[in-house]
């Protein structure tokens, strides 16, 4: 009985083992199985990875897909021969996107300084402003930026100045007569796409420059034969900065729509016109706030210089006479605002808009040659001021 009971045992013991180790095989394989899966999904990604860090880093070399685009890049003396620094700089300027391949291929083409073989001279990135294009690939941005230019071979610049109430087309000109960019390609530029946000606020309406009013009056630096849509982005972004978010805090509460970026700069392009100084713009600024708050007896704000943008920036320029839209802009046959700003205002004009001379009650102004403005509060009172404004240009002429 006992050698049976310890055969029984025995048995059992060896049943149980059995049992065991039969559960552990499934077991083995999912694991296995679980971990076969993950390494080929990380083989899968890193493929990817590779496949798509290849394809960039090809088109990033040769230029391929890239935005046309002209940068100004500078490299500092303490860069001189610097490749990281070098690929630092096109990267944080948008030049390259490719950092890391770029160094790599640099260092391939021996731009450190480093002996090139067969008497060839080093080569090494020069200090100095250039002005280079995103579409170059890395051979033309390495024989760039490693040439000694003398000062005949530099790129030329030149230095414009716009001055304030300087219409679309007379900047247009002003930029061709400097040869930055012809007037054709100016305004071909300024119907594309800008990534601005305070364009979002232009309304969607059948104005004919959409970015008139929008490019600031600065002077600026361009260069010779730029690329028209890079000039259109000079201006933009001055504007951004000039009129910025805390200014845009300063107009919310402004009535009779003014408190809309557009309605407030369509105003200040008419006070450009019409005034010189800033005390005389705010002066002339509250004449045309009189009359959007009193509306329904002075509908018509009644500037001619609204006149002047029709038949100097419009009528010109079209192909098919359009009587509605030179309404839209005519301040004697639109109530209220023009469709758009009719000038490109400075600083000033922009905020007289926002800040009328609150002395000023009247609905008419005028001015004399000598400079000097006259304000009344009533048709007689203004058909006077005309009078006196008529005798001061007679002396003149005289």
């Amino acid at each position: 009985m006992a050698n049976n009971d310890y055969d029984f045992e025995f048995e059992e013991q060896d049943t149980d083992s059995a049992s065991k180790m039969k559960s552990k095989k499934p077991q083995n394989r999912f694991v296995r199985f679980l971990l076969t899966l993950f390494w080929c999904m990380v083989m899968v990604a890193a493929s990817l990875f590779l496949a798509y860090f290849a394809l960039s880093s090809a088109s990033d070399l040769l230029g391929i897909n890239q935005v046309d685009e002209q940068i100004e890049i500078t490299i500092p003396e303490d860069a001189k021969g610097s490749i990281s620094k070098v690929s630092k700089i096109l990267s944080d300027t948008g030049v390259i996107d490719q950092p890391l391949t770029f160094q790599l291929y640099a260092k391939l083409r021996h731009m450190d300084g480093s002996d090139r073989g067969e008497g060839k001279a080093p080569r090494l990135f020069l200090p100095g402003t250039y002005v280079v294009n995103s579409r170059w690939g890395y051979d033309n941005l390495m024989n760039y930026l490693s040439y000694e230019r003398t000062e005949e071979s530099q790129l030329d610049v030149v230095t414009v100045t716009i001055s304030e109430g300087m219409t679309v087309v007379q900047i247009a000109q002003k930029l061709e007569e400097n040869k930055v960019c012809s007037a054709e390609d100016f305004y071909e530029a300024l119907n594309g796409e800008f990534d601005y946000a305070f364009l979002e606020r232009i309304p969607e309406d059948e104005r004919f420059r959409k970015l008139e009013g929008y490019l600031f009056p600065d002077t600026y630096e361009f260069f010779v034969d730029m690329n028209p849509t890079n000039v259109v982005k000079k201006f933009l972004a001055n504007y951004t900065n000039r009129v910025n978010d805390e200014f845009l805090l300063t107009i919310r509460d402004l009535p009779n729509g003014l408190a809309e970026l557009d309605n407030l700069m369509t105003l200040a392009s008419i006070i450009q016109k019409e005034a010189a100084s800033y005390e005389e713009m705010c002066r002339v600024s509250a004449v045309f706030h009189n009359r959007l708050d009193d509306s329904a007896n002075y509908p018509f704000l009644q500037s001619d210089a609204t006149d002047g943008y029709i038949e100097d920036s419009i009528r010109p320029f079209m192909t098919v006479e359009d009587q509605g839209l030179y309404d839209a802009y005519d301040s004697y046959k639109c109530i209220g605002l023009p469709i758009g700003p009719i000038c490109n205002p400075g600083l000033d004009a922009i905020r007289a808009a926002a800040n009328p001379d609150p002395s000023i009650d009247g609905y008419f102004f005028v001015s004399d040659d000598a400079g000097t403005y006259y304000y009344a509060s009533t048709v007689a009172e203004h058909e006077a001021n005309i009078a006196k404004a008529n005798a001061v240009n007679k002396t003149l002429e005289d």
